[in-house]
């Protein structure tokens, strides 16, 4: 055997004994104020975080060490925003309904109630805005964050009460504990809201601070809404995007490419899963509330038409003050409500027109 044959052969064999390069890992430090039993942090470890993970795998390179930091071990319901911004957390989902403030682009399915009960045409509509049109993109600049997806759980809100509600007049005088900006739904028909987050609306109806919340199907089942509330008024008030998945600038820039990469596309799956899985649970809540005692009122749909007919033009209002601030809002809800017609939902209510 020549020299240089023997060389060649020993180098081949020394390279194919070395062990594979080893995996880069990355900590990351993902947040919510909610525990698992809430739908959209549930969702997080069963579709987001294992979606990235798989994604990584494929190509061997990176890999995530996941930090969670959920059930108010690091923020509050609606603490998330500030520990995202801070750099507490890498990134997290931010509930955009308790932020109005701050987030006022994201309100859109917040003031064009009556619309849509689909949670992933949402999801895929509002994404296409945020792609569209870069005030969605700059409203994070001053909060020093990137947002991967917008996405929703409320895919249809209903009122849940402790006692019976037959027609929309039964509303007249209530208590209704509501996320904030959807409590202007109910205040028209003549009830007091009070705000409050998934993680109290339970006992503020125990208690009687509140006689009803306005929740969605999921929420009823996960947490058992119906122990309190054994009356489910389907007022077909539809749905809304009421999450992100963001991740603080400073450690978005740190990552690699195929990480950010792998985040964005599985934060889109997300969005869709988490739709689908809240339609999924919300079929099952008028059984389960049944199933317990309680009882379930379909809105007349007349009543729907005239109830979304005497709200103020929320949808309006939200535009002219975005417009004034050089935001794009009139040309935004025109696309958005124009899906929505497009896609053939049940509008109860051109807001757009």
């Amino acid at each position: 055997m020549k020299k240089s044959t023997l060389i060649a052969g020993l180098l081949a064999s020394a390279v194919f004994a070395m062990p594979a390069q080893a995996q880069e890992e990355i900590d990351v430090t993902i947040v919510s104020g909610f525990s698992p039993s809430v739908a959209v942090v549930k969702l997080l470890q069963e579709s987001f975080m294992p979606g990235v993970d798989e994604r990584l795998a494929e190509a061997g390179e990176y890999r995530i060490n996941w930090r969670e930091a959920f059930s108010g071990t690091l923020a509050k319901p609606a603490g998330e925003l500030e520990a995202i911004q801070t750099g507490l957390a890498d990134m997290g989902v931010i509930p955009t309904g308790f932020h109005a403030d701050k987030l006022p682009v994201y309100q859109i399915g917040y003031v064009t109630p009556f619309t849509t009960t689909d949670l992933v045409l949402i999801h895929e509509v509002v994404d296409g805005l945020v792609e569209k049109y870069p005030a969605f993109g700059e409203t994070w600049d001053a909060l020093n964050q990137v947002s991967l997806s917008a996405s929703g759980i409320p895919d249809n809100y209903i009122i849940c009460s402790a006692e019976p509600i037959e027609t929309v007049a039964d509303i007249d005088g209530l208590k209704i504990a509501g996320a904030g900006p959807n409590l202007r739904w109910i205040e028209p028909a003549g009830a007091t809201g009070v705000t409050g987050t998934l993680g109290n609306f339970y006992q503020l109806v125990e208690t009687g601070v509140a006689d009803a919340m306005l929740v969605w199907g999921e929420s009823v089942v996960s947490l058992k809404f119906y122990e309190v509330c054994d009356n489910y008024f389907n007022a077909q008030l539809g749905g809304v995007n009421s999450y992100v998945i963001n991740a603080n600038k400073q450690s978005w820039d740190s990552y690699p490419e195929p990480v950010q990469q792998a985040m964005v596309e599985a934060a889109k799956e997300f969005g869709v899963d988490l739709g689908e899985f809240a339609a999924e649970l919300g079929e099952q809540a008028r059984d389960t509330v049944v199933e317990n005692g309680g009882k379930v009122i379909e809105i007349d749909p007349a009543e729907r038409d005239e109830w979304a007919a005497t709200l103020p033009n929320l949808a309006q209002e939200w535009a002219a003050a975005l417009e004034e601030r050089g935001v794009p809002a009139n040309d935004i809800l025109a696309d958005y409500m124009q899906a929505m017609r497009d896609a053939d939902q049940p509008v109860a209510r051109q807001w757009d027109q």
